[in-house]
């Protein structure tokens, strides 16, 4: 057992060591490329390093796959430079048995990036969009969905509207059960307005079966003054496209709290279908970590003995950056509906496990 725990804190090691690499790279980069596409904007060194700490978190993320492979292969050379994985297989421990738990502990990493780095991730992200709106001068996002239904907000010449409805259809272009509020400048509300449906048409909103109540008297009853009418015309500036990118992108979505985002989504009338191919993506995450480690084993730990360890190292990579491509071609073939779910966010892990496996235990010990 003291084998086994003494490969696994090698590997352990190799992981934080590439981790912390590819970490600081990625924030150094990310810092550059802010000072060079917003310095327009004014955003100085101080201002980079703040948007590069809110999202390289989710570059690491991105990258956690390559990371992984990283270190197995600097694991994997470290024991065959040494000799360590050629005397413990002469002691009697079988390749396999002796890899068992540093491949446990790449799926536990899969497991931490669930519940720890993903929620690091979506926290990090919503405040990354805020601070950029922020130092650019854009205004905030302003359609939110929630089990209610769905919220916009658009600006008008004396104030803003906030708009609430039930349900979308026809892409975003008509709304049901609509509620729209007024507000002036001073966030005092002035009229409402329920419609059965509301449809977006040449830079307006149709309500259709309409009632108006007056706000912006406090001292009369706005029911007694309300109003019916067929047909209200509301001027707006958003499109139907906004409302279909409106709402969060997967990433910015805690991964608990998925589930429940998706059933608000379709329940709005919007198509879930990004949002659970990345839920099934995150959930395969152990299962890819482990193949990963096991790619590396395959090609460096049976070819370093025959002295060609660079073009194995070659190949290992080679190798890894393509599993990591399909994954992401799945990704989006599943997201355009082109493949099923299920066979977009686990095929590419589970074939590339047993297929690492399979050549593993022919080389070693076939």
């Amino acid at each position: 057992m003291t084998l086994y725990w003494y490969f696994t804190k090698k590997f352990i090691s190799a992981f934080m060591r590439v981790f912390l690499i590819i970490g600081l790279l990625i924030f150094f980069v990310d810092t550059m490329e802010n000072i060079r596409s917003l310095s327009h904007a004014g955003v100085n060194l101080t201002k980079a390093i703040a948007l590069a700490s809110t999202r390289s978190p989710s570059f690491i993320r991105e990258a956690m796959p390559i990371i992984v492979m990283l270190s197995g292969l600097v694991f994997c050379v470290s024991l065959a430079r040494s000799n360590e994985f050629v005397v413990s297989r002469a002691a009697g421990v079988s390749a396999l048995k002796g890899l068992g738990l540093p491949i446990a502990a790449a799926s536990l990493v899969g497991l931490i990036s669930i519940l720890f780095l993903n929620p690091l991730v979506a926290t990090f992200s919503t405040y990354y969009d805020s601070l950029k709106n922020d130092y650019l001068g854009r205004p905030d996002k302003t359609i939110t969905v929630n089990e209610d239904g769905f919220w916009l907000r658009q600006k008008t010449e004396t104030g803003y509207i906030v708009i609430t409805a039930s349900q979308a259809t026809q892409n975003g272009n008509s709304l049901r059960d609509v509620t729209m509020v007024e507000f002036d400048r001073d966030n005092k509300a002035k009229n409402r307005i329920s419609a059965a449906t509301a449809v977006l048409s040449n830079k307006e909103w149709i309500l259709i079966r309409t009632k108006i109540w007056d706000l912006s008297a406090a001292d009369r009853n706005p029911e007694a003054s309300s109003e019916l009418k067929p047909i209200i015309r509301v001027p707006t500036t958003i499109t139907s496209e906004q409302i279909l990118e409106g709402y969060p992108k997967p990433e910015t979505v805690v991964i608990w709290d998925l589930p429940k985002f998706i059933k608000a989504m379709e329940n709005a009338g919007f198509s879930s279908r990004q949002h659970r191919v990345h839920l099934q993506i995150e959930l395969a995450r152990p299962i890819l970590f482990a193949a990963m480690i096991l790619i590396g084993a395959v090609f460096t730990l049976q070819n370093a003995r025959l002295g060609n360890l660079g073009i194995s190292v070659l190949l290992a990579l080679l190798c890894g950056f393509s599993l990591h491509f399909l994954q992401n071609l799945a990704r989006t073939l599943g997201e355009a509906g082109e493949i099923p779910i299920f066979f977009a966010a686990w095929a590419a892990p589970l074939a590339a496990l047993l297929t690492a496996l399979a050549l593993f235990l022919h080389l070693e010990d076939g």
